[in-house]
């Protein structure tokens, strides 16, 4: 079989096979083009789902006419001139193919500068007069009406028209500052009025109670929109992630928001949020495939790092806010009067003092509550030497009454151990079902932190590491001894634990696993690895604890700043007073 050069018409059909997989695939490429156009204002109509007919409208910068009949051609682009540009992109579109690739599949005509052209599958025709003077109108017609084998594989009108609003969304979400309008079959479906980036992300979603988060660290920035715990779903099409505007498909990046945002959500459902990242171009390449849909982070490691810990932060802060709401409850001061009444009856007794020969030693005087001041005024024996000390406290011969702050209380009743995991509390408005192994984990996180109990290991445990672990351990092993870990490199990629915390024994191999597949910042790496060590020493699922031991974990729990355990998981379940009323139908 001889080798002989493909026909032109026939290159460019397969090579449009990677750029136009359905008419979604032709949308992304048409927006990509608008939008870089500068354009305010973006306009879209589906016929069929895109099939029959697809038109982008746009009042951007438009098409010098003499150049409309370039625009069809293969690798002819305004965004690039050298390969360097391809380092410090901030267009969307740059590989020059989209517009020549659904040319060859379908019938595309370019309107702009008051002139347009028609390309039919792969053959232009003349230059004619047009209607759009301003912007750009690009119509495609009939798409893979010449290849029927490509046309028998686009699903119903429906279905395309469904993946056609979705690449319309993703990309309205990167541009708030661009009016989007998206008509299906003459009907007006979908809207973005210009807006900031919060209200369009709630358009998209669907939902008005959302929480934002941000972290910025140079070169990197992060914004996210998230639905608030109590909004969640089955599935992950609403978990989208944004590279400098962007939508791109990141498994890692997916993972990273789906298991930090798991701790707050119930098992086997997804939350919404979209992640907005703002990278160096330099850092960022999106040469990877001619969708355009997937990127190679330089800095990945650092950014997800970042991603979890801007989520962790932020799902501590609320809980800190939800923590109050518990705890406040359980402090109660006396009223205003109820002071009164009290500093009336102190200045009452000293005036009587005044003029017995018994006084009450100021050294060993009850606390100074309401009860104790009635009982010193009718049954106490008082010794001489108490108004002296008064006076020399107060500062002045006549004493006056003792201003003392009011004494807050803390009210709760420990009630008992429920399926020898829960520990059960009841405070004035609130019934708290505590989860003993969270709420003891988080505890020993905290001592561990402060004081960790050092062990040195008879014989060292050893273990490998991928290359770039090497790296990092042996420019940040520190990091790991202000722990209680003593790491030592024997070989290249080969490293021995030589002490842990003495609270780890036994467990050398989650350690050393973790410290295999750890390679963020610093504060992520000490976070996650006294979570690890906490969570084996803690209190287990199953233990029974004593009613002692109980009491003084939940004071201890009442301490915390936030009801979160090591790894941002709620261990509290808080059903209130009025609500209990309404399960059993004491409504009043």
């Amino acid at each position: 079989m001889s080798i002989e050069i493909l026909d032109p018409i026939v290159a460019s059909r397969i090579a449009a096979g990677e750029v136009v997989e359905r008419p979604a695939s032709a949308l992304r490429e048409l927006l990509d083009n608008s939008i870089d156009s500068g354009a305010n204002k973006i306009t879209v109509w589906l016929e069929e789902g895109g099939i029959k007919s697809m038109i982008v409208s746009d009042n951007g910068s438009g098409i010098p006419s003499s150049e409309i009949a370039l625009a069809f051609k293969s690798h002819a682009t305004s965004k690039i001139k050298t390969l360097d540009d391809l380092y410090k992109l901030s267009s969307l579109g740059f590989r020059g193919e989209a517009l020549c690739s659904i040319a060859a599949v379908s019938r595309l005509t370019i309107q702009s500068d008051s002139m347009q052209m028609t390309c039919d599958n792969g053959v232009n025709g003349p230059l004619v007069p047009g209607t759009t003077n301003k912007g750009t109108t690009v119509t495609m017609e009939d798409l893979f009406e010449n290849l029927p084998a490509r046309k028998q594989f686009l699903r119903r009108a429906s279905s395309e028209a469904n993946d056609c609003k979705k690449v319309f969304v993703e990309k309205a979400l990167g541009f708030e500052n661009i009016e989007f309008m998206l008509f299906n079959d003459g009907k007006q479906e979908l809207r973005f009025p210009v807006e900031s980036r919060l209200e369009r992300c709630k358009r998209a979603m669907g939902i008005t109670e959302v929480t934002q988060m941000s972290l910025e660290e140079d070169p990197v920035k992060l914004y996210a929109v998230a639905g608030l715990p109590s909004e969640y779903r089955r599935d992950r099409t609403h978990v989208r992630v944004f590279v400098n505007n962007r939508v791109v498909d990141s498994y890692q990046l997916v993972q990273a928001i789906t298991s930090s945002y798991s701790v707050a959500l119930p098992g086997g459902v997804f939350p919404y949020f979209y992640l907005f990242i703002e990278n160096s171009p330099s850092l960022t390449d999106f040469n990877i495939h001619p969708s355009k849909r997937e990127c190679k982070l330089r800095n990945g490691s650092a950014i997800y790092g970042m991603v979890t810990r801007m989520i962790r932060d932020a799902l501590l802060k609320r809980s800190r806010i939800e923590t109050q709401t518990i705890i406040q409850p359980l402090f109660t001061e006396p009223k205003e009067e109820q002071n009164q009444e009290i500093h009336e009856e102190k200045e009452r007794v000293i005036e009587q003092l005044k003029n017995t020969n018994n006084f009450i030693n100021y050294q060993t005087a009850k606390p100074k509550t309401e009860s104790s001041f009635h009982a010193a005024s009718k049954d106490e024996k008082f010794q001489a030497s108490w108004l002296e000390n008064a006076k020399r406290i107060f500062g002045e011969e006549n004493a006056k009454p003792l201003k003392v702050a009011p004494q807050k209380t803390r009210s709760w009743t420990y009630l008992g151990q429920v399926f020898k995991t829960f520990l059960l509390v009841e405070t004035p408005e609130n019934l708290l079902i505590i989860d003993q192994h969270a709420a003891h984990e988080r505890i020993l996180f905290e001592e561990f932190k402060n004081n960790p109990d050092i062990q040195k290991l008879i014989v060292p445990f050893r273990f490998e590491t991928d290359p770039d672990v090497d790296v990092f351990l042996t420019e940040k092993a520190f990091i790991y001894q202000d722990m209680g870990i003593t790491l030592a490199r024997v070989e290249p990629m080969v490293w021995e634990i030589v002490s842990i915390p003495a609270a780890c024994r036994k467990t050398e191999d989650k350690i050393a696993s973790y410290i295999k597949s750890a390679c963020g910042d610093v504060e992520t790496v000490k976070k996650d690895l006294f979570a690890v060590i906490a969570c084996h020493a803690a209190i287990k699922s199953g233990d029974i604890v004593d009613p002692a031991t109980a009491t003084a974990l939940i004071e201890k729990v009442f301490e915390l700043d936030a009801m979160l355990c090591p790894h941002g998981r709620s261990f509290t379940w808080v059903i209130s007073h009025k609500e209990l009323n309404h399960q059993v139908g004491r409504d009043i």
